[in-house]
């Protein structure tokens, strides 16, 4: 859970090492503003891609989903409009240490990552090796900024492979911005997270990612009706897909520590109001998602 002794590596490059090319580079910006709401102790932010439009391509809340695919370069160019420093940190994906958002330290002597400081940018440059399920987060001041909600979900897909958020469902558990509900989650930026419509025999994944900042061991569960249990099927953990052995259906239920990201295929058998909960350890109802 991300707690415990932490341990730097300095990695040397190959002496035939080339820098990474600009080839046929995908282009993303993904836009870090200030949100309504909030204060200088307690500040409210968000991430929103930017389509060049004018207009931001999702709310605030939860800080907007990139979908990359694997095998294909991107560079994102992170613009700090903000009056105060940030970074970036893609975390669990393999990346250039340069561009992996620990500002004063990634990179190599001679070329260490620089934080964004305020209204400026910085690209940060990737070809994700594989699919998976990762977040995006603040690195700098990262408890205060990540609270204020710089989080997302960063998802790899194979090519070739459509996305569709109808069936393919991000579940980001955050810190509350105010200290009055730091008791609870939140789910996709929300206490109280929309109703969501299912289909019987559809077939979901649903990417638990917990990225709260304080709670080490929280227990997300798929209930029906009488409250028990559904069954789901475990098949990705951190960005890896599980071997056969353990991608068996099981009790939809699963204990997640800080950073962890978890896949799971949800297959609604019957009608009926379903809901998926998070809760503490010891069993205090974090947040509620309501499912029909």
């Amino acid at each position: 859970s991300m707690s415990g002794p932490v341990i730097g590596m300095y990695v040397r490059p190959k002496a035939a090492a080339q820098p990474i090319s600009e080839t046929a580079r995908r282009r993303i910006r993904l836009l870090v503003r200030e949100d309504t709401g909030g204060t200088v102790a307690e500040p409210a932010f968000g991430y929103v891609l930017d389509d060049r439009t004018g207009r931001p391509s999702s709310p605030m809340l939860p800080g907007s989903t990139i979908v990359l695919r694997r095998g294909e370069s991107v560079g994102i160019n992170v613009v700090n409009q903000l009056s105060e420093p940030t970074a970036v940190h893609w975390h669990g994906i393999e990346l250039e240490s340069y561009f992996d958002g620990v500002a004063g330290y990634g990179g190599m002597p001679g070329r260490i990552s620089p934080p964004i400081t305020a209204r400026d940018s910085f690209e940060a440059r990737m070809t994700p090796p594989r699919s998976g399920t990762f977040i995006y987060h603040a690195h700098l001041d990262e408890v205060r900024q990540q609270r204020a909600g710089l989080s997302g979900a960063l998802l790899v897909i194979d090519p070739g492979v459509t996305y569709d958020p109808d069936t393919d469902i991000p579940l980001l558990i955050s810190t509350p911005r105010t200290p009055l509900a730091a008791q609870f989650v939140w789910l996709n930026g929300s206490a109280t997270p929309p109703v969501k419509q299912m289909r019987v025999g559809a077939r979901y994944r649903l990417r638990l990612i917990n990225i709260h900042t304080s709670r080490p061991s929280t227990i997300a569960s798929v209930l029906g009706e009488a409250g028990t249990p559904l069954t789901w099927r475990p098949i990705a953990k951190d960005g890896y897909d599980l071997d056969a052995a353990r991608a068996v259906s099981r009790p939809a239920v699963q204990q997640m520590g800080n950073g962890e990201t978890f896949d799971l295929e949800f297959i609604p058998t019957a009608p009926g109001d379903l809901k998926l909960e998070v809760r503490a350890q010891a069993g205090l109802l974090l947040v509620t998602w309501p499912i029909q």
